[in-house]
């Protein structure tokens, strides 16, 4: 059989190299001496530049678009080619679908009162958290020193915190109804990390959750009204008042077009926020595909903190992340059914926490379930869509049963939930050609579980937990208090 690289245009060989996988590319490498020369330096960037290679902005011709990645251990610093990016993410992606991957550990101490609600910031390198006790504090995020913060007479205690990276607006509430908005200071000869108050929005109704992104504030109330206001101005202007069904618990999330509030035993009510109409109801009651979280024995608690066995030490600022292990997450698996010693029957579950993510929306409720829909466009319209999209997954039963659903974050294409005194990471599956059914036949993706507490009797719930490019954060609970625990995944 003649090589390929002789019977063959360069243009049709670099067009099947397009459409294969980056293993067998870099193999292509160690054929001969022609295919290492055609893959590695004649066509070295038009392949590794390749979507299906090194996935990137649409139309970026360089890296200034890594400036934007949200690395905790500056993993993409120094990148000067394609092929350089590839190997990066390919070793990134690799662990994180490792059935025990590799971690290191960082744990940041905020003063001395426990975290309540954080941020991060990776452009500018800091985190924005407030705490149990009252005060807002900036950190620096490589070092660990106090930037900028205001006393606990100043912040209430447990302020909610919501934080916009791209504009450098903070928001955070206060008694009697109100919410604080604020902005990075960046003018010239103010110190680093510091804010300014924008404007305090009052409201005449009782409001009980907030939530900042796609340059808008959304706050819910209990007395039926929703408010959308747009922050791409100089100050928030009050863009829509919106009539919603009374009693919503505070959860909410919303994306370009729609707000998503959480309306507990009701499920997920969905509006647009230009005119407030109701698209539809998402109710986890109506899912027929249930699976649940099957859990080692010894139990997992005890497997984890026998990895983790001692306090951890706070981090050695101005080095790098420490002690990579392999131990500190736990695998698991599915198994089709709802879990056999559910505490409480789904339809006595109150569903708290929501999120959209694209095409997935997903919830946690109080007794332990996550539902997962991952074309909720499509379900609110379709029941036959609804029926093929959406899972309820149970989780390990537990006497401590949360009132309204523990902590939830989306991002990646995995979820990361809050139970009973662990933290799932749940990878999604590909789920755009087939449904929940067919999808775990064909093979599952990872499950992780990690500890939230040095052990379950001091153990407060997770108030914060993010997934990043190479990282998850959350806040850790040791001898009463909470600690910001990053675990890089490199």
């Amino acid at each position: 059989m003649p090589d390929p690289l002789e019977a063959l245009p360069a243009e049709i060989v670099l067009r099947i190299i397009d459409f294969t996988p980056t293993s067998s590319t870099a193999s292509l490498l160690r054929t001969s001496r022609s295919w290492h020369a055609f893959v590695d330096t004649t066509h070295q960037d038009i392949i590794f530049s390749s979507p299906s290679k090194t996935p990137h902005p649409h139309g970026a011709r360089d890296f200034s678009f890594l400036s934007s990645s949200t690395s905790f251990a500056r993993y993409f610093d120094g990148v000067t080619s394609w092929k350089e990016l590839c190997r990066r993410q390919t070793l990134l992606a690799r662990n994180w679908s490792a059935e025990n991957p590799v971690s290191r550990e960082s744990v940041i101490q905020v003063g001395n009162d426990p975290v309540w609600r954080f941020r991060a910031d990776f452009r500018r390198r800091w985190i924005v958290s407030t705490s149990h006790r009252g005060g807002v504090v900036v950190t620096d995020m490589d070092t660990g020193l106090a930037l900028w913060g205001l006393g606990k007479e100043e912040v209430r205690p447990h302020a909610h915190l919501e934080y916009d990276a791209e504009s450098g607006t903070a928001v955070w509430d206060r008694w009697g109804n109100a919410v604080e908005v604020w902005r990075v200071d960046e003018g010239e000869g103010i110190p680093r990390g510091t804010f300014r108050l924008v404007k305090v929005l009052t409201h005449d109704v009782e409001t009980r959750g907030y939530q900042l992104s796609y340059g808008a504030l959304c706050v819910v109330s209990t007395e039926g009204v929703g408010f959308v206001y747009d922050m791409t101005g100089e100050e928030p202007v009050l863009k829509t008042r919106m009539e919603i069904e009374h009693e919503a618990v505070g959860h909410l999330d919303q994306n370009e077009d729609v707000v998503m509030y959480s309306m507990g035993k009701r499920g997920y009510h969905i509006y647009e926020k230009d005119t407030g109409k109701l698209v539809g109801k998402m109710d986890p009651l109506k899912c027929s595909n249930a699976y649940h979280i099957i859990h080692p024995d010894p139990p997992l608690f005890d497997i984890l903190t026998t990895a983790r066995h001692h306090i951890p030490r706070l981090r050695n600022f101005g080095h790098p992340l420490q002690y990579p292990r392999r131990d500190r997450f736990a695998s698991l698996w599915l198994e089709e059914g709802p879990h056999p010693d559910a505490p409480i029957p789904i339809e006595e579950e109150e569903w708290g926490a929501g999120m959209l993510s694209g095409d997935v929306m997903v919830g946690v409720s109080n007794g332990g379930s996550v539902f997962i829909c991952t074309d909720w466009r499509g379900s609110l319209k379709s029941l036959r869509t609804y029926n093929a999209h959406c899972v309820v997954i149970g989780c390990e039963p537990n006497d401590n049963i949360t009132d309204l659903g523990s902590w939830l974050s989306v991002r990646n294409d995995r979820i990361l939930f809050e139970v009973h005194d662990l933290i799932y990471i749940l990878t999604l599956p590909d789920i755009k050609t087939q449904p929940w059914p067919q999808l775990m036949k064909g093979g599952q993706n990872p499950i992780y579980a990690i500890s939230q507490s040095s052990t379950p009797q001091i153990g407060e719930p997770v108030s914060f937990m993010a997934a990043w490019d190479d990282c998850i954060m959350f806040t850790y609970t040791v001898s009463s208090r909470s600690y910001l625990d990053i675990l890089a995944r490199l």
